[in-house]
């Protein structure tokens, strides 16, 4: 392994390692002092002290979360919070810079998962940092006297760290743009609606945002439930003394115990019981009220989401098949839609073969499709706003999978062809298409427009991603319409 030139940051410096093809990895670098000690557990983050020497930044790992199989039940390691940074060895003077915010429901994250390597957005003169930050128990659990939306703290606090040191990796402070995916998204709008990130970013990109928050209240339930399980007190101390293996899988039982929507009523909808707290500090309202009440950050941006969102969560385990058209009604009811939602989405859906096709797409456009909608209706008011959909059918799942959540984000990297990314988008996904969402990406980093007419309220031009892209209107408005009233 070839090392990478040296680079002194704020806190001291750092070396990584150069790739064949011309590219500089810094992975690991700490932007803030380990928030799992005793004295800083369950607080916002706090600077990091200097080292003495060169540390090698060749590995990352995340923070603590649950794994993705019993087999592995924890991972991540407690320590120092990092990000990672790709850079092209041939700079000439100063580039513009992609902060991503990885997603995972607000419980999972890792910045150095194999599809979010930033090499060849690095090869066309981008540098890519990802973040990782708190997320579950210690990033979003509600304390009395407790900081809420740790995790989204913690992004702030990266995005100083970048405006401080990003120029000694030449990269420009001043042409940053913050990028996200799922829970990453639904932060990116956090921020877009928060006046203290003015400043960090000059615009900004959401792909699939969901805007779920939760109350005080509800977030001390999910606490007090949380608690209960493990027999202990609703309280920081407590649960700071309860190993991290049994914290995380006990975040995976509350998510389930709250799909009980007698008991919980619209958070069973949610998918996960640890979100963004309304903390009338980060989040003053709601993230969607405070992105329209904030005129701090409006910044130009690129948003919207994949056709078919939630099938991500119902192929690969065989849910899809098992809905009915009573189950339909259910949820459409709980959601308090108008009548006739059920005969609009049979007739005019992306995907309406089964109850569970209707289904999915119904619960795409609450999580993902509508809130993006929303998002690009308030922001082109009065902002440079960019509005697209990705089209592209996965093969994955005997061809079930189709347009669903997160098989835009290896395309968006280039990074088709790992091996993270086949469970998503199959073998032999179309290169063409990943070179045009990554080169519209890296046109907005470097001349804030990505190649298609911006869009507004009134001709809602939108970029259909697929195996041939083209400019479109965006979503039936029959289906829009049912949403117009719903409040995110």
């Amino acid at each position: 392994m070839e090392p990478a030139p040296v680079v002194t940051t704020e806190s001291g410096k750092v070396q990584g390692y150069r790739t064949d093809d011309g590219i500089s990895v810094y992975k690991g670098i700490p932007y803030a002092a380990n928030p799992f000690t005793a004295a800083r557990r369950f607080q916002n983050p706090q600077p990091m002290q200097p080292w003495q020497g060169i540390k090698k930044t060749v590995s990352d790992s995340p923070v603590p979360q649950p794994g993705r199989t019993s087999a592995q039940p924890l991972v991540g390691r407690a320590g120092d919070l990092t990000l990672n940074i790709w850079r092209p060895d041939d700079i000439k003077g100063k580039i513009p810079v992609m902060v991503w915010i990885p997603g995972g429901a607000w419980i999972r994250e890792d910045a150095t998962e194999p599809v979010y390597d930033g090499s060849v957005f690095a090869k066309k003169g981008v540098m890519i940092v990802t973040v990782n930050y708190r997320v579950g128990v210690d990033g979003f659990m509600h304390f009395a006297h407790r900081p809420d939306n740790r995790g989204i703290a913690d992004q702030i606090a990266a995005l100083k760290w970048v405006q401080r040191n990003i120029a000694n990796f030449g990269g420009d402070p001043g042409r940053v743009t913050l990028f996200g995916q799922s829970a990453g998204a639904g932060s990116v709008a956090i921020h877009l609606g928060n006046p203290e990130t003015k400043g960090l970013y000059q615009q900004a990109i959401l792909q699939s945002p969901p805007v779920q928050w939760i109350s005080p209240a509800d977030a001390t339930r999910i606490t007090e439930q949380f608690s209960r399980n493990l027999g202990i007190s609703a309280d920081p101390e407590a649960v700071a003394r309860v190993p991290f293996e049994a914290l995380v899988q006990n975040v995976l039982k509350v998510g389930n115990q709250i799909k009980d929507p007698a008991r919980w009523g619209k958070l069973s909808l949610g998918g996960t019981a640890f979100l963004p707290v309304a903390d009338n500090k980060i989040i003053v309202r709601s993230p969607i009220e405070d992105l329209a009440n904030s005129d701090s950050n409006r910044v130009p941006v690129i948003v919207g989401s994949t056709d078919s969102e939630s099938r991500l969560y119902l192929v690969p385990g065989g849910g899809l098949q098992k809905f009915t058209e009573k189950d339909v009604s259910t949820v459409i009811h709980q959601m308090g839609l108008p009548s006739g939602t059920l005969q609009a989405y049979a007739k005019n859906s992306i995907n309406a073969q089964s109850p569970g096709d209707i289904y999915a797409q119904i619960m795409s456009d609450y999580t993902f499709r509508m809130p993006a909608l929303k998002i690009a209706n308030i922001m082109s008011k009065n902002q440079n706003t960019w509005f697209y959909n990705f089209s592209w059918r996965s093969p994955a799942y005997h061809g079930r999978l189709g347009a669903a959540h997160f098989v835009d984000v290896p395309f968006t990297f280039g990074t088709i062809h790992t091996k993270e990314a086949e469970n998503f988008v199959g073998v032999n996904p179309p290169v063409s298409l990943s070179e045009s969402i990554n080169n519209a990406w890296v046109s907005f980093a470097k001349y804030g427009n990505p190649g298609w007419p911006q869009y507004s309220d009134k001709d809602k031009q939108t970029m259909m991603f697929n195996t041939t892209s083209s400019v479109a209107t965006s979503m039936d408005p029959q289906i829009a319409s049912l949403w117009e009233k719903f409040r995110f």
